[in-house]
């Protein structure tokens, strides 16, 4: 048996930061809405530059690859640093890709700015690690649920960049004036971030070596389990995202600016509205009971998608799907401080993994187009990739031989327990 990883000796937990919360959601809502430019943005690529729809997909998944990248180290150095130092970072990183943006001409330099600003999505694991650390872990569930609200800045910026093209900027290269605008915006977040939040004064990691951070990674399973259901619950919203207005586009016909305002940002919402859900529903029933039901219900949607039926069926399903992967997704991340001390590094790993769903599957499903005519074959893979999901959560495999912290001996807490049972 290995020896468990022990951090430092327990301190009182902070009773919460109300301020830290609701700043931490808006500024992970502005970095999503940074994140969804390039989705309200591919289907007008396609009429200004000609792009096929293959290449915009490409183009849209760059964004949660590059989000995926970063996500660890950003969880890392979180964990070592604390979360209003590294966010503020953070955000002044990405006012400049957004100030060079204006200058973007051709596929390839699209390509590399939609890459760049996959910083935007990476704001989710410094604020989840921010706001952690500032509650008890009775109340993380609901606080963390209320801060996964902050997705809804995909809407944000998705209808925020059509209705500026199409209703303001005027003019050939006038919409190219989104970007300076979103540039001011993450600059000033950035301001407030650092001047009105703070870290907690018991922070118990910021006398950890990075190299004891990391050993996290090295655990157990559990530390690979939680970043696969987060691949699924949060993944439908990064994959939804960043494919379904050249979906709908493509394969039913919807107007560009409808498939960009009316049809996908329902998806946001709906993710955005039942985070608060699930996570109060982890908060008071047992967590993988909840995460049964939800997944489950997950797998006969996803199933239902496959099949393509109608627009109105795809639209029901998508929705659904919305609404339950925005539970399940804060229920998943619920786990994240009932394992962990190091929340921050598990965080962001679990958010490279739904990040690079969205990539993922959006290179999947323009294969699949690309290669057999149609969407049929991706949109079966998510489904079984949802099946996956549903077998971890009833089996309980990994988790079985894996006690959560409250149910470790007092004074001490473990990163993860390496203690079989008996």
């Amino acid at each position: 048996m290995k020896n468990p990883v022990i951090a430092s000796d327990v301190t009182a937990e902070p009773a919460g930061n109300a301020r830290v919360l609701w700043i931490s959601s808006l500024a992970f809502a502005l970095g999503f809405a940074v994140w969804g430019m390039f989705a309200a943005l591919a289907p007008f690529l396609i009429k200004w530059y000609n792009f096929s729809a293959t290449q915009v997909l490409v183009l849209t998944a760059m964004e949660p690859f590059f989000a995926a990248a970063v996500s660890i180290p950003l969880g890392v150095l979180t964990d070592k640093f604390g979360g209003r130092s590294v966010f503020t970072l953070l955000l002044l990183s990405i006012t400049l890709p957004l100030l060079l943006g204006y200058f973007a001409q051709g596929y390839y330099a699209f390509l590399v700015l939609g890459t760049l600003l996959g910083l935007g999505g990476a704001s989710f694991v410094v604020g989840n690690a921010h706001v952690a650390s500032w509650y008890p872990k009775s109340k993380q569930g609901t606080a963390l649920g209320i801060f996964g609200m902050g997705n809804v800045g995909i809407t944000v910026g998705m209808v925020t960049v059509t209705f500026l093209i199409t209703r303001v900027l005027s003019g050939p290269n006038g919409w190219r004036l989104i970007f300076p605008i979103f540039a001011v915006a993450t600059l000033l977040m950035a301001l407030v971030y650092w001047f009105f939040t703070s870290d907690p004064p018991n922070r118990k990691l910021k006398n950890t070596s990075l190299r004891e951070i990391f050993a996290v990674y090295r655990s157990g399973a559990v530390v690979w389990l939680v970043p696969y259901l987060y691949w699924v619950s949060f993944g439908t919203l990064t994959f939804f995202a960043s494919a379904m207005p050249i979906y709908l586009l493509d394969q039913w016909h919807v107007d560009a600016i409808r498939a960009s305002m009316v049809y996908t940002p329902p998806l946001v919402i709906c993710v955005a509205l039942a985070r608060p859900v699930g996570g109060w529903l982890a908060d008071r029933f047992d967590v993988f009971t909840t995460m049964s039901w939800l997944f489950g219900l997950m797998v006969v949607l996803a199933l239902l998608m496959a099949l393509q039926i109608s627009l109105h069926v795809e639209l029901f399903a998508m929705y659904g799907l919305a609404l339950l992967s925005g539970a399940a997704a804060a229920t998943v991340i619920k786990l994240i401080p009932m394992y962990f001390v190091h929340v921050g590094a598990v965080s962001g790993l679990a958010k490279a993994a739904g990040a690079a769903c969205g990539f993922t599957m959006t290179i999947i499903l323009a294969t699949s187009k690309e290669l057999l005519g149609g969407y049929t074959l991706g949109f079966s893979i998510w489904a079984l990739m949802n099946v996956a999901a549903l077998y971890i959560v009833l089996s309980r495999v990994g988790f079985r031989n894996t006690k959560p912290l409250t149910e470790q001996p007092r004074g001490t807490q473990e990163i993860l327990t390496a203690t079989p049972s008996a």
